[in-house]
This record gives C-alpha cells, structure tokens and sequence, in this order.
C-alpha cells in the first residue's frame, strides 16, 4: 500500500516538472523554429506529427476506438488550446521576445480563477484573492508599457500582444472544457484528437493564406529542424501528456502552477541562448505577476474576508 503512493507520488513529481521546466524551454524552441518555417505550416507540422504518431500507438497497436464523442472532444478543445492558445504564441514570436510571451501566458491561473464557475465564487469574498489579481493585471500593463517604451507604438507588437491575451483566453477555456467535459478514452487518446484536429486546422488555415506557394523544406535552416524536434517529443509528446495526466488527478488551480515556472525558464533561456533583451521594468513586471499567483495561491488557504479586515481595523 505504501509503495504504491510512494509510487504515484514521483509520478506526480516527475509529470510536474516536465509541465514546469519542459514548456517553460518551448518558448526559446519556438523562436528558433519561426526564423525560417512559416507559422502555421510550423503548428501543422508539429501537431500532426505528434497526432498521428500517437494515433499509430493507441488505436493500430493497443486497439483503442476513436468514438464520434472524442473525436467531438478533440476538436473543440484542440481548436482552443493549440490553434488559437498556441498559434497567438507561435505569431506573437515573431515581433516580441520569447521571455516576454511567457510572461503573458503565465496569466492563464488568473483568467481560470475569473472563469471557471464551478470552483465557485467564494474565493472572492478573500481580499488576497483581488490583491493578486490586482497585482498581475498590472504586471500585464507595465509589461506592455516598457515594451512600447522599447519598440514605439509598433502595431505589430501592439496586436501580438492583443492576440496573447485573446490566446491566454482560450487556453483558459480549453482546460476548462477537457477537465469538466470527460469522455470514455485513455490520455493518449485524448491528447491525439486535440493535437490531429488542431493539426488539420493548421494546415488548412496555412493553405488558405498561400503559405504552400512560397514553402520549401529547403529553406528550413539546421536550428529550427532541431528547434521543432523539441517542440515534438519535448514540448509535445512528453510535455503535453503529462499536462492533460495531471489535469485527471489534480485541481485546476494547482496544475496552473506551472506559471509560476514557465517564465523564469523561458527569460533566462531567452536571455542566455538568444540573447534577447528585457529591461528592468519587465523584470519588475515579470515579479508583479508571480507575486499575484502567489497570493490567489495562498488565498486557497487562508481566508481574509473584507469583513473580517474591516473588524479588525475598527477593533
């Protein structure tokens, strides 16, 4: 009985620091693979690989049937996670820093606190609970103040940001949609019709903005076909199971934890491999938004109501 929780505990370990560090490093992989393939004959390839790799396991080795319902499941939470959540980073990339992604996209726990419902609305009687989000949400701001300071008022920085919140947005939603929609099937299943669908999606999207005219594998230069090989099996493959495994087994709120990582790997390797600069005032927003996880963290624990703090004051 013992071994078995020791068991499932390093499970828990090992699947949490693959989410932290290995999606944390897919940033720095993304930079490299936009240099030279088009962005969504990028996404395309990277999901269908992966869809279809696993699909090979799970339904021509180990015999798993592919329902009409998860097919349905697949789509709808692919189309939001990977299309639209990981495109806006894919296209973001190409005019912000890698860092500077991750940071916006470690905002996912304060949109999941703002939109799933079924958590219930307690947690913002807790005045922790608003301070975070104030704190994060002005985190966002001053992040985006220092980079128009850096940039100007580019519009293609402007709308990359725009379309990262719209992205972190969906992400939210697709997490929500796979934890309270449970369809009959494996991970591995689940995890192969979000990533095939999206994957389709891609590649009709990139048909339909000419992306195929002008594409040769020829262009792809050596980093970014070592650049999407990560992304496959690293940020893919390993990464993205142990996500959706653990959304099965632990709360939404913990599992979005991984932003507290996710972006102090991705500056630093930012940073150190690429050279990418951020300014003091991003590093301050940067501490802004984990110190606001950290607190709608804590305030899961602690219970400091506005009465309680208004009693206290006039005591």
């Amino acid at each position: 009985m013992n071994t078995e929780k020791v068991a499932l505990d390093w499970k828990l370990i090992w699947a949490f620091a693959a989410v932290y560090i290995l999606w944390g490093s897919t940033y720095l992989g993304i930079y490299y693979a936009i240099q030279t393939w088009p962005p969504f004959i990028l996404g395309g390839t990277r999901f269908l690989v992966v869809g279809i790799t696993i699909y090979i396991y799970t339904h021509i080795i180990k015999k798993e049937r592919f329902e009409k319902d998860l097919w349905r499941f697949g789509l709808i939470s692919g189309f939001l996670l990977f299309f639209i959540g990981n495109g806006a980073v894919i296209l973001a990339e190409k005019y912000v820093p890698s860092g500077l992604v991750s940071i916006i996209a470690s905002t996912v726990p304060f949109w999941i606190l703002v939109l799933d419902h079924r958590a219930g609305k307690n947690r913002f009687n807790n005045i922790l609970t608003w301070v975070g989000l104030g704190l994060g949400f002005f985190g966002v701001i001053l992040l985006f103040a220092g980079r128009t300071k850096v940039t100007g008022m580019d519009p293609r920085v402007i709308w990359s940001y725009i379309l990262l919140g719209f992205g972190t947005v969906c992400w939210t939603l697709g997490t929500l949609y796979s934890k309270y929609h449970p369809v009959p099937g494996s991970t591995l299943a689940k995890v192969c019709v979000q990533m095939t669908t999206a994957g389709l999606v891609f590649i009709l999207v990139a048909a339909v903005k000419g992306e195929f005219y002008t594409f040769s594998f020829r262009q792809i230069d050596t980093s970014s076909w070592i650049a999407i090989w990560y992304l496959i099996l690293f940020g893919s493959l390993i990464g993205y199971f142990c996500y959706m495994w653990l959304l099965t087994r632990v709360s939404s709120n913990a599992l979005g934890t991984y932003a507290y990582v996710n972006p102090v790997v991705a500056v630093l390797l930012g940073s150190l491999i690429a050279g990418e600069k951020i300014d003091t005032l991003e590093y301050l927003a940067l501490l802004l938004i984990l110190g606001g996880l950290l607190l709608i963290y804590s305030s899961k624990k602690r219970i400091y109501t506005f009465n309680g703090f208004k009693k206290s004051l006039f005591r």
